[in-house]
């Protein structure tokens, strides 16, 4: 991406230059102004307020080329701020603290009550900063994700602005929330799968099947901010006997669908993948009917949208995907098979457990490199940004 040398542009070239030096790390001035097209002075001056608030670190120094003197090296200091993540579940609140550089330092969870959601996730970050030891000036931010039964209906979604504004202000913290695909979508882009790709899709299985849109790096929010519901898809020509509703992917794919299938309710998405790995044969039969509806649902997202890979991950084990994975092959032939490919068809989320935690962890920093990205995110009323929150959220 091109930046711009104006002076009034200020803040798109910090932005632009904080995520190179996320993305790219470890990353020289010289090779930021090759990739932007600013000018050296200009990346000097960004850098250079980087550096002052700790945010970025100097890490060690490279030789540019055959002449020249010596670059010295950028990267995010992976010591100075970090990140609260917050997943609501129906039956629980679950929540971390995590490095910028997408480490978890700690992370706890209290079962959900309804009418206290606000009170209980402050408790849950003052256990998680004394656990830490740290100070609320360290957090840069707070990312939500909302993991519930249902699809997020439009209502869903207004009262999550609602609730995230009204947590901005009782944790005086800037709070981005996004679907969990997007969360974890962000996440590939940072720290994953993802970091050189400029379109993808990110999908999700959960109780519901969510997907994320990314082209030329940005997260397609859609209208209203919602989109990505490709659990919706129809998939099959059949009806069914109650709605006379065509059979759509959530009904053969999402762990719902699952819990049904086995007559079994499960208290977590922990338990369900435990039982699943512990009892292989009773869930065969599952996967096999799972599989043709999750090849159409791919075939078309590709011929759709084109993109460079689909990513696949979810509230699910790694033994859980690689088997899910091995029953999708071979893929439906689609026009992702035509041209030159640099990536697979499908990407596998490696360490799947606790991605989707980390991916709201990822929301803050997200939203702050892109002015796109920050209609995601609401300030406290009151002032209270520290001096690191203020540059880089302004």
């Amino acid at each position: 991406m091109k930046g711009s040398n104006s002076k009034q542009n200020k803040a798109l070239n910090l932005r632009l230059v904080l995520a190179e030096i996320v993305t790219q790390s470890p990353i020289s001035r010289v090779e930021i102004s090759r990739r932007t097209h600013l000018t050296k002075q200009t990346i000097t001056n960004m850098v250079e307020e980087l550096l002052a608030i700790n945010l970025v670190v100097e890490i060690g120094i490279k030789k540019e080329g055959t002449v020249g003197k010596p670059s010295k090296m950028l990267s995010i200091n992976k010591s100075s701020s970090y990140s609260f993540a917050v997943r609501i579940f129906l039956n629980k609140i679950e929540a971390g603290i995590f490095s910028l550089t997408g480490q978890e330092i700690c992370k706890a969870q209290l079962p959900c009550q309804q009418n206290n959601q606000l009170e209980q996730i402050k408790k849950l970050f003052e256990q998680l900063l004394a656990t830490a030891s740290f100070t609320k000036e360290q957090i840069l931010g707070a990312g939500i994700t909302f993991a519930t039964k249902d699809h997020h209906s439009l209502e869903t979604y207004q009262t999550g602005l609602l609730f995230k504004q009204e947590l901005a202000d009782c944790l005086s913290l800037p709070i981005t929330t996004e679907t969990t695909a997007s969360a974890c979508a962000a996440y590939q882009m940072l720290y994953g799968e993802a970091k050189q790709l400029h379109s993808f899709v990110c999908i999700h299985l959960s109780d519901v099947i969510e997907a994320a849109v990314v082209f030329d790096r940005n997260i397609l929010l859609g209208q209203n901010g919602l989109t990505g519901a490709i659990g919706e898809l129809f998939v099959t020509p059949e009806t069914n006997d109650k709605t006379v509703e065509l059979g759509r992917l959530n009904d053969f794919v999402s762990l719902n669908s699952l819990q049904k299938f086995l007559g079994k309710t499960f208290e977590s998405h922990e338990d369900l993948a435990h039982y699943c790995q512990e009892n292989p044969k009773k869930v065969a039969p599952w996967f096999e009917n799972a599989a043709e509806p999750m090849r159409i649902a791919i075939h078309s997202l590709e011929t759709l949208l084109n993109c460079q890979t689909i990513i696949i991950g979810g509230d699910v084990n790694s033994w859980f995907l690689d088997k899910f994975i091995t029953q999708l092959r071979p893929y439906i032939p689609s026009i992702a098979q035509y041209g030159k490919r640099e990536v697979v068809r499908l990407i596998k989320t490696p360490n799947v457990e606790g991605v989707a935690l980390k991916g709201a962890a990822t929301l803050p920093l997200h939203a702050a490199l892109s002015i796109d990205n920050m209609q995601t995110l609401s300030l406290p009323k009151i002032n209270s940004l520290n001096e690191l929150q203020s540059l880089i959220f302004s």
